[in-house]
């Protein structure tokens, strides 16, 4: 890998989990150059604008995402087993990051925007739903799931639960919180699977 490559990727990094503390609107050419220990212009010289280092560091968090959720429960082959390993990973992606989920902060900050951040962000959303959305469409495939399933329900369930977890795991314990969110997945999987 390049050294330019290699620099703008640790920046990006920095980025990421000053963006999970602080929120991706505080994220600025010269916050992450006094973060990095770089001149402004040597971060400057990687993204040319506050608007392009967001989007590209939103666009590292979905790599992340995809290399610490997506990636390890590709070859799951049994659809619910897949969908409790995806939660699974999904509770634990940003375990790496100081301040939690980046995209639950990034959200609130773009919500009411609509320039290409706030684009993308919606963007991954839909893509991470179009996911669980393939998910479910095996689980149907394999009878596991009910065909008659309503999708949205189930996403806003599913979405749900995950949201509650990140919120008390900032009030509570992680241990317990952990354990809620697993025992909340597993009965909503349950309330969803085909019985004989």
């Amino acid at each position: 890998m390049r050294k330019g490559t290699v620099t703008r990727m640790a920046i990006l990094r920095t980025a990421l989990d000053l963006a999970s503390r602080e929120g991706l609107k505080h994220i600025t050419i010269g916050s992450l150059a006094k973060a990095r220990g770089m001149s402004k212009s040597g971060v400057y010289a990687h993204f040319k604008s506050k608007q392009k280092l967001q989007l590209e560091v939103v666009q590292y968090a979905q790599l992340m995402f995809s290399e610490r959720v997506l990636r390890p429960t590709r070859g799951i082959e049994d659809t619910l087993a897949r969908l409790q390993k995806i939660a699974h990973h999904w509770y634990h992606w940003s375990d790496r990051l100081s301040g939690g989920c980046f995209f639950i902060a990034a959200v609130v900050d773009f919500d009411d925007q609509d320039d290409p951040v706030a684009q993308e962000l919606k963007m991954q959303q839909q893509s991470w739903y179009d996911h669980l959305t393939l998910c479910l469409r095996q689980g149907i495939k394999q009878g596991v799931l009910p065909e008659d399933l309503d999708f949205s329900a189930f996403l806003n369930e599913f979405n749900g639960l995950y949201l509650s977890a990140q919120w008390h795991n900032w009030l509570l314990d992680k241990p317990q919180s952990e354990a809620q969110y697993q025992q909340a997945v597993l009965k909503l999987l349950q309330r969803y699977q085909v019985t004989d």
